[in-house]
């Protein structure tokens, strides 16, 4: 009697051990695997010497930048996965020491006008055609149309019909669109959701985009629109 209880005690031993040892190794498997690998983001991080601030226009550096792995309810949306894709690029804000970049801190796209830059509005009745499709961020080429005044953009012609068609020249080319605005002021997008499926809908008409043009160019273009010169504004990217 007194065997068999004794081999019962030692069993109940083992059990407990192993279930110790289950219990230890599943929480070692969690930190040290599941929690960091299956339950993280790799993010980029900002790096400032004696945890200062890194100024708004600043260009980002590869001694501003580190990557860090950071849980992923804790990962903000639009958050930067690469060292590469801010290297050489301009802040938009004001940064502090252990910040995670985002799309909307860093200027990826280069939608942000330099200093020889500036931001230009297209006026709709200096716009002779425009795409519908048309989106910010977007690279377009520019023509400049010889239209006559009150005249409405020509139809296309059928294949070997012949056609009149106004004289154009390109006049700028991968310009990029900051903006692409409706009637009502509002931005063009794809749906309420952002742009997210690739242009089959829209959440309004384009009606003018806002251009990103060095100061020269856009005062070039001014003079052309004074001339009564229209603009074909043409999607090439």
């Amino acid at each position: 009697m007194a065997t068999q209880r004794g081999r019962l005690l030692k069993r109940n031993y083992i059990f407990a051990f192993l279930i110790l040892i289950i219990g230890f190794g599943g929480l070692l498997g969690y930190d040290l695997y599941f929690k960091p690998y299956v339950l993280s983001q790799t993010v980029v991080k900002i790096k400032v010497e004696g945890g200062g601030i890194l100024p708004k226009n600043h260009e980002l550096s590869a001694n501003n930048l580190y990557l860090d792995s950071v849980q992923t309810k804790d990962v903000p949306a639009g958050y930067i996965r690469s060292l590469d894709q801010v290297e050489r690029k301009i802040t938009n804000v004001n940064l502090t020491d252990g910040s995670i970049l985002t799309e909307a801190l860093v200027d990826v796209n280069e939608l942000e006008p330099q200093q020889d830059e500036g931001i230009f509005p297209i006026p709709k009745d200096a716009i002779y055609a425009i795409n519908g499709s048309l989106r910010s961020r977007d690279k377009v080429d520019i023509y400049l149309v010889d239209e006559p005044a009150g005249s409405a953009p020509a139809a296309p012609a059928d294949e070997g019909t012949p056609q009149e068609l106004p004289a154009r020249k390109v006049f700028l080319s991968a310009v990029t669109v900051n903006y692409v605005r409706t009637e009502d002021n509002n931005d063009v997008l794809d749906s309420e959701n952002g742009n997210n499926n690739n242009r089959f809908t829209s959440t309004g008409k384009v009606a003018a985009p806002e251009l990103k043009l060095k100061k020269s160019d856009g005062e070039l273009l001014g003079v052309y629109l004074e001339q009564g010169k229209k603009l074909w504004i043409v999607r090439v990217e």
